[in-house]
């Protein structure tokens, strides 16, 4: 896997993800103020948004915030690309460190309806701490 940080909003790949996102998959689960978000993700300090590319081709994302040591996460697999180990890969290679961002904890908040995701969070070890509403919230902590 390769990461790049998407660091404005002229970003080539941006018109690709937001697209991407608005795919029935993965919309259902994840809503975004499309005004705001991109520049939020792209000017705030502490949150990094990570294009992940397999083999040359754009895959997903990783939208990761840290605040005093907690990491807040959240994976986007595109659609093509989906049920083919991508997310485990990204998770694993976040929880190994080589997103070089530092944490202690990582949080994750999962609706209970998106079964592909809380398998693969437990899959890797996090433990389900909360349910609020429709969310699970689940929770990574450093070894």
């Amino acid at each position: 896997m390769i990461y790049r940080l998407l660091s404005d909003t002229n970003d080539n790949d941006l018109s690709f993800i937001r697209l991407s996102f608005a795919s029935p998959s993965i919309a259902r689960f994840i809503g975004i103020d499309t005004d705001n978000y991109w520049r939020y993700v792209t000017q705030t300090d502490g949150v990094y948004f990570y294009k992940v590319f397999c083999e040359d081709r754009l895959v997903g994302t990783a939208h990761c915030e840290v605040d005093k040591g907690t990491l807040y996460l959240s994976i986007v697999v595109f659609e093509d690309h989906q049920n083919k180990g991508i997310g485990y890969r990204v998770l694993c290679d976040i929880i190994a460190g080589k997103l070089d961002i530092p944490f202690d904890v990582i949080r994750v908040s999962i609706d209970e309806d998106n079964a592909a995701s809380i398998r693969l969070f437990e899959k890797a070890g996090f433990i389900r701490t909360a349910k609020t509403d429709e969310l699970y919230e689940y929770e990574y902590t450093k070894r």
